[in-house]
């Protein structure tokens, strides 16, 4: 029979060494934050900016992006025309209100305690 090996909390403490932050407690372990560089965004960015070359207009690329979402939104795309007034106006916000008309105290909220309109704004707001 294998000899059952007595543990006297050495190697514990010699497996766990490495797990252990290299910041004491209270202190952040990323103190800079997320980085503030993005450099996709930054690209979109400079090209928006820039005119369009060879363009009679003298547009830039995000003027163009512009008129071409309007022009689709004028041709009932939907989609074109919530996407401008998102951006121009701001999302809508709907607010859900509980059977009185109050606020909804959520450590006693359950499904069966909303109105089916309630639990569609919840689910639909859950996707935004």
């Amino acid at each position: 029979m294998a000899e059952e090996s007595k543990s006297d909390g050495a190697n514990t403490a010699r497996n766990t060494a490495g797990l252990r932050p290299p910041w004491q407690p209270g202190q952040s372990g990323n103190p800079s934050g997320r980085p503030k560089s993005k450099p996709i965004t930054d690209a979109y960015l400079r090209i928006l900016g820039e005119p369009i070359p060879g363009d009679k207009e003298g547009r830039t690329f995000a003027d163009a992006l512009a008129q071409k979402m309007i022009k689709e939104a004028l041709n009932g795309k939907v989609q074109a025309a919530s996407e401008i007034t998102d951006r121009v106006e701001g999302k809508i916000t709907q607010s859900v209100s509980g059977p009185d008309g109050g606020p909804i105290p959520i450590a006693t909220l359950t499904a069966a305690d909303l109105t089916d309109d309630q639990l569609s704004a919840l689910i639909t707001g859950a996707k935004e």
